[in-house]
């Protein structure tokens, strides 16, 4: 089916609201039609990775490889990344990277893939660069993740070595979410306090222009659900 953005929203509206503090929420993003899709490929796809990081490596484990430790060994993987959290910049989620993907001819007609084309296509690109107000975008890439209990992203700001990245986008699709179950996107002040947060939410446009400084809060090991979302960054 066609992905289509609700056309009650004007991005010329819009720019004037993220202008204001860097960031914007827009929820009733997509048309409800498009929104129950989208959130229906979430919930069935199968080829998750689970994404993670050691320093400056970033690694990839695949759900096979993931079943085959014994409880023993995952609680030692986990104590591990918690260990390095305290620290340092870390992360661990399920993700799947959708123009990776594409590009390395994996899993070819997935039907997650049809993201990559909207977000590409020349009428999303348009309605972006007038959201950010920034027309040098040219192309954007696209993942999905999937939050489970336990998994986090600590606080970075998005720059990046190799890529020119005006913004971040994540289309957030979680249904029936707490405020206690924690996932929030949070955003910092140079104090370090928490300046606002985007709880996860259903068929919720979160967008930010880069730099700016944000994490994704822990998911309780008591969350009711997953936090499931597509997102990437749009590129000069």
């Amino acid at each position: 089916m066609n992905i289509q953005i609700n056309p009650a929203h004007d991005p010329e509206k819009l720019q004037h609201v993220l202008l204001q503090k860097d960031r914007i929420q827009v929820p009733e993003f997509f048309t409800e039609e498009t929104a129950e899709h989208l959130h229906k490929l979430l919930i069935e796809h199968k080829h998750w990775y689970l994404a993670y990081n050691q320093g400056a490596n970033y690694y990839e484990s695949s759900m096979e490889q993931l079943n085959a430790l014994n409880p023993q060994q995952k609680q030692k993987f986990m104590g591990s990344i918690y260990r390095r959290a305290q620290t340092q910049f870390q992360y661990v989620f399920n993700q799947y990277y959708i123009t990776q993907a594409i590009d390395l001819n994996e899993h070819p007609g997935d039907p997650m893939h049809q993201m990559h084309a909207f977000i590409n296509s020349p009428e999303t690109i348009g309605f972006m660069r007038v959201l950010t107000g920034d027309h040098s975008v040219q192309k954007a890439d696209s993942y999905a993740s999937m939050y489970m209990p336990g998994h986090f992203l600590t606080a970075h700001d998005d720059r990046h070595d190799k890529h020119d990245r005006v913004a971040a986008y994540v289309f957030s699709m979680t249904r029936g979410w707490e405020k206690n179950w924690g996932g929030h996107l949070a955003f910092f002040d140079e104090n370090g306090n928490i300046s606002e947060a985007f709880m996860p939410s259903f068929n919720t446009l979160n967008l930010f222009l880069v730099p700016q400084l944000h994490s994704v809060q822990l998911v309780a090991p008591f969350a009711g659900t997953n936090r499931t979302s597509f997102l990437g960054w749009l590129h000069r």
